[in-house]
């Protein structure tokens, strides 16, 4: 497979995350190009592990998650007030303090998988004719590695960029866009509209060629691979941060009628159940990344389930200020459970599926109560079609609490409480225009981020500028040199 020219990852990274509890037979990464993309079999294969980037440390399988939330009063790193949990990760993350050489590794990762993707994509469109295939099933493996590439490079604006509304234009540097993985490539950055204009793009063309009941074969979790609804669930985001309100109203309503799902019930959510299943059958899970006992990537204390519970490292625990939000009758407060000593607090979405220590944990990317909030804010927003009151109501009353009222702070503050400890708060703060607050803190860290700051988008890393001095300017406030 051919590297992409900001960073060169062991082949490793590919395997590790693409194991025997995920494919019936693993990916076929070791042999060249030419030879892997030559057949069907090939290329079906190549796409499968096009997937595994997503579920390493640089990405959901710890950092993306972690770093986000440690940032925001969800966190709180509660190793400084004793001395059990404290392996001395995610300071920096927590006190939002980062450089050049020490930020986010999800530029490699998600790189990785754009240029697994791009393969596929660029081989299909250049010899779909000579496949032994059906133009159909070209499609559809063509629409999964659009999916990979939008999701990919949607990540990666948000976390290397300023929210899309930080200039009325939208013409503020983003992320290379990236279509034809070239090792001697040396793209630009684009604007963060045109970055969103892409993901929307190659979404859409996803959502036009896949079939509508296609299901990757060869996987015991569906739901870890790209389906019409995934797409429709992304598209929704995308839409929702691109501030097409009509349009992302319109693509949730979609993924709500789509009777393949349905929102959890109290006893389902009730310490974590829903989130400790294996492979989920019906519920709210739209997509989400796979992890298994033999995978590198889904065990260890290394991973979001050690980094998040007291029986492991510990060190990324939940901050006060998200406890609090919650009433007593609220089951999603049963998700945030304190320690042995009864001194730390710790979420159970992260606990693991039983199947053994050092155990698993898959990581839920979209699910169904997003298109609900989504729907509701677009609605609050001037979209029309349905009720945000209705929509708020229906969400609380699954979870036993009252219902936020119809507005961009009921909204927002419904967003915090369902999707704690899943990567939301960080960024429904910087697209909002909010401030970052918290009390609940332990150390000398930042209290307060005002909207607008510098820290909103991290710096890009230091090496990517040695080999690509296009890619300039590094962000605000972080020096190239």
């Amino acid at each position: 497979m051919k590297k992409t020219f900001f960073a060169i990852i062991a082949a490793v990274l590919v395997l590790s995350g693409c194991g025997k509890d995920f494919l019936e037979k693993a990916p076929k990464m070791s042999q060249s190009d030419v030879l892997t993309l030559s057949t069907f079999d090939g290329l079906d294969l190549s796409t499968a592990g096009a997937y595994a980037p997503l579920s390493s440390t640089s990405w959901y399988g710890a950092s993306f998650i972690l770093a986000n939330e440690m940032a925001t009063g969800n966190g709180k790193r509660w190793g400084v007030i004793y001395d059990k949990y404290e392996s001395g990760r995610y300071k920096d993350e927590y006190s939002v303090h980062y450089t050049p050489n020490s930020t986010s590794p999800l530029w490699s990762a998600a790189y990785y998988a754009i240029s697994a993707a791009n393969n596929v994509i660029n081989a299909i469109e250049a010899e779909g004719a000579s496949y032994d295939a059906s133009e159909q099933e070209l499609n559809n493996i063509k629409a999964e590695c659009l999916f990979i590439r939008a999701l990919s490079h949607f990540d990666l604006v948000r976390t290397y960029a300023m929210p899309y509304n930080y200039t009325a234009d939208h013409s503020h540097p983003g992320v290379p866009y990236v279509y034809v993985s070239d090792s001697e490539a040396k793209p630009a950055r684009e604007s963060v509209g045109k970055v969103y204009e892409n993901i929307i793009a190659d979404l859409l063309k996803a959502e036009e060629i896949i079939d509508p009941n296609y299901a990757r074969a060869g996987v015991n979790d569906v739901k870890a691979t790209a389906t019409l609804p995934a797409i429709q669930a992304l598209l929704a985001r995308a839409y929702l941060y691109s501030e097409q309100w009509q349009k992302a109203a319109d693509y949730a309503t979609t993924v709500i009628n789509n009777k393949s799902f349905r929102l959890w019930t109290a006893e389902e959510i009730k310490d974590g159940a829903a989130y400790q299943v294996d492979v989920p059958g019906e519920g709210e899970v739209i997509f989400q990344i796979y992890n298994g006992l033999s995978q590198t990537y889904g065990t260890g204390n290394e991973t979001v389930w050690g980094m998040t519970s007291y029986k492991g490292y510990g060190d990324c625990g939940v901050g006060m200020d998200l406890v609090n939000l919650y009433e007593d009758t609220d089951v999603r407060k049963t998700l945030y459970t304190p320690d042995e000593d009864g001194i730390g607090m710790f979420t159970l979405k992260y606990f693991g599926k039983g199947l053994g220590a050092l155990d698993a944990t898959n990581v839920i990317v979209l699910r169904l109560s997003e298109m609900y909030l989504i729907r509701a804010e677009a609605v609050v927003n001037g979209a029309t079609g349905s009720s945000a009151v209705e929509d708020l109501s229906t969400l609380a009353a699954s979870r036993g609490a009252t219902a936020q009222n119809a507005t961009k702070d009921g909204v927002f503050l419904e967003n915090r409480k369902e999707f704690g400890w899943e990567a939301h708060l960080w960024f429904d703060l910087a697209r909002t225009g909010r401030d970052m607050n918290r009390t609940d803190i332990t150390g000398t860290v930042i209290t307060n981020i005002p909207a607008g700051n510098y820290r909103w988008a991290k710096p890009i890393p230091r090496r990517e500028f040695t080999v690509n001095p296009n890619l300039k300017p590094q962000n605000e406030g972080y020096s190239e040199e």
